[in-house]
């Protein structure tokens, strides 16, 4: 399958699923679901192909992990919060931030094997 069709399908894959957690909660709390969620999964796969090449990489990390975590929408979130009260904006985005990469890192050590953590 050819890199374009990977990120492609994926991408529907990975945009349908975060519509369909939409559906299910608030567009507020589907922010921190995806994207806590999201990174956690992305910094796992990152770990394992580290491990074991896959032609579906881009499948899975651009195309469905791309479309399933929302940065945009963060950054309007983000941009709502700071017009509202700035303080809170500035939580609202240290901790997204923060979470998102911790979970990234978690699951990246998660699936990593037994090798050692160079940085």
């Amino acid at each position: 399958m050819g890199n374009l069709m990977q990120v492609f399908l994926g991408g529907m894959i990975g945009s349908v699923l975060r519509y369909a957690i939409q559906l299910y909660t608030g567009s507020s709390a589907m922010l921190w679901i995806v994207n806590i969620i999201g990174s956690f999964i992305l910094g796992s796969l990152n770990g394992y192909f580290e491990k074991k090449e896959s032609k579906f990489k881009l499948f899975f990390t651009t195309g469905m992990l791309g479309a399933f975590t929302t940065f945009s929408s963060f950054t309007q979130q983000w941009f709502r919060e700071l017009q509202e009260h700035f303080l809170s904006g500035i939580i609202y985005a240290v901790c997204m931030t923060f979470l998102c990469f911790t979970a990234a890192f978690m699951g990246y050590l998660w699936n990593r094997g037994n090798r050692k953590w160079n940085g």
